[in-house]
């Protein structure tokens, strides 16, 4: 199958080489003049702003903000350069979600060299970033949310010891490793002849419907996590399972799976634990829906493998 396009957090950008984590530990990112430096608070990326795409703000490596931070990673070589992602980290007060985010807000506004730069919110508008830019942020906000989110030791609960620039926790205690973890999620486009299933989930935005999709659990294959998704929330048994694409997605840390499936049933048995709703469309009117012909209606956002999907079946790639 061909890449789908407008996949965001998909670029292949980076150089992720394991050895060069190894050198760059050798001489960290203060000693490297020529390194590019991006900010997080609270998941947030510091953003540059323009006229009409936003861009990450790289910091140099004596920027005052590095003063403040808790948790650095190495995401790799960029254009030759090596790239570190920085956890903001409040020194003088509450660090707890917002507090923590206004607090730096408060201090870039005093700084006059800083009156573009803003902290922006990747999940609702990652497509008003730079596509190299938003595969950066993407890298480094999973795994700075990894990093601050795994302190203890699973076996013994001693405090872990960060290696390898942020890709690899010790305990020196039991000598047991950790490393980043990835959450595979399937997400199926469902084809009964000319018409496709759309579901809505509780916590979807107002009219907004997609494709199904949900975790692989322990055990599963691939196709194992779809049959059981679908059965579980609509109440239907697909075959002709196809792997289609993929993308990261950094919500914290999942890898999602784009498959296509056909079915010969048409009656839906909602779950309604699982999802709020779920109806048939035509390829008509998924088109329509594609391009915003309907007040009611909205279907996946531009950039996510969801819409990548359902945008490949309307057009006959997939």
């Amino acid at each position: 199958m061909k890449k789908l396009p407008n996949l965001i957090f998909s670029n292949e950008i980076l150089n992720r080489r394991a050895d060069l984590r190894l050198k760059s530990e050798a001489h960290g990112f203060l000693g490297n003049e020529d390194s590019l430096n991006i900010v997080f608070s609270n998941g947030a990326p510091l953003l540059g702003c323009d006229d009409s795409k936003s861009k990450l703000a790289y910091l140099s490596h004596n920027h005052w903000l590095l003063r403040n931070v808790n948790l650095s990673v190495f995401l790799g070589l960029y254009k030759g350069k090596s790239v570190y992602a920085h956890n903001l980290f409040n020194k003088e007060g509450d660090n707890r979600h917002q507090d923590s985010l206004e607090y730096f807000k408060k201090k870039i506004e005093k700084d006059p060299l800083m009156v573009k730069n803003r902290f922006g919110n990747l999940r609702t508008n990652f497509m008003t970033i730079e596509e190299d830019d938003s595969a950066l942020a993407g890298t480094g906000r999973s795994l700075l949310e990894w990093g601050l989110n795994n302190k203890y030791c699973g076996k013994c609960g001693e405090t872990l010891n960060s290696i390898n620039w942020g890709w690899e926790k010790r305990c020196e205690n039991c000598c047991k490793s950790f490393f980043p973890r990835i959450d595979p999620v399937v997400i199926m486009i469902i084809v009964n002849g000319s018409k496709t299933l759309l579901g809505r989930s509780h916590q979807f935005p107002e009219n907004l419907f997609s494709c199904l999709a949900g975790f692989v659990e322990p055990g599963e294959t691939i196709e194992m996590a779809a049959k059981r998704e679908v059965q579980e929330e609509v109440g239907l048994r697909i075959s002709n399972i196809q792997y289609i694409t993929n993308q990261p997605w950094p919500f914290p840390s999942s890898l999602m799976i784009g498959l296509r499936a056909q079915t010969n049933q048409k009656v839906l048995t909602i779950d309604h634990n699982e999802l709020e709703n779920a109806v048939w469309v035509t390829k008509t009117d998924l088109k329509n829906l594609l391009i915003g012909n309907c007040e009611h209606m909205q279907v996946a956002r531009p950039g996510t493998i969801a819409r990548s999907l359902l945008e490949s079946w309307a057009k006959g790639l997939i």
